[in-house]
């Protein structure tokens, strides 16, 4: 009787801690997800991002600097990586043509920040 108890309670504290363990995985996975409108800013931040360091690849070759026209383009291609990075998590999630949406919204805000009084 008394090694049934002891079998009774091991195996108690076994299930108990498959439950905790479970939980805790289930916590850490909703605690890293972010929602489309988070990932869509960060899609956003990387189109200006590689837009400006496009601009700055084509300035450099304008002024014959190629060695730094090439070190630059290394982070032109580190965006682009990014960019699609971000666009497949974009698609898995159910948005269409995420690279596209980015560059539009990106054309309305920064064409919203312009001063059109002239």
């Amino acid at each position: 009787m008394l090694f049934s108890v002891f079998e009774l309670k091991f195996n108690t504290m076994k299930k108990t801690l498959c439950i905790l363990a479970a939980l805790a995985f289930t916590f850490g996975a909703m605690a890293q997800t972010e929602t489309k409108k988070e990932q869509m800013k960060d899609l956003r931040t990387d189109v200006r991002e590689k837009k400006a360091a496009k601009h700055q690849v084509n300035k450099d070759l304008s002024h014959v600097r190629l060695g730094k026209a090439a070190h630059d383009q290394k982070a032109v291609a580190a965006e682009n990586k990014d960019m699609k990075k971000d666009a497949r998590r974009l698609k898995r999630k159910g948005v269409t043509h995420p690279i596209t949406k980015a560059k539009r919204q990106v054309h309305v805000q920064d064409d919203n920040k312009k001063d059109h009084t002239e």
